[in-house]
């Protein structure tokens, strides 16, 4: 075999391990990213599923602006009532006493 023969040998052989690495490194790196996908799918469906739990208790546990200011006007409303109701007993009390 002539020098020029073994270099050329030399050069396809290291060629075809380099092919190999770069072939094993990109099937490696596509194996990666199915995995972090398969598991992305996962962590969005488990987000999906609490987001649902979270808008199906979010009517029992909290309560609109609105509906607490309806709420707290009846109250404020009814101790007014009652603040009036208690002031006619007492004045009625009074008289008679007096």
């Amino acid at each position: 075999m002539q020098g020029s023969q073994i270099l050329m040998y030399a050069l396809q052989t290291i060629t075809t391990l380099v092919i190999a690495l770069i072939g094993w490194g990109v099937k490696s790196a596509i194996s990666d990213m199915k995995d972090a996908i398969k598991k992305n799918t996962f962590d969005i469906e488990k987000v999906k599923t609490e987001l649902s739990e979270l808008k199906s208790d979010l009517p029992l546990v909290y309560v609109l602006r609105e509906d607490f200011i309806r709420t707290l006007n009846n109250v404020d409303k009814n101790m007014g009532d009652m603040n009036g109701k208690l002031d006619r007993i007492l004045q009625i009390k009074v008289t008679k006493e007096g």
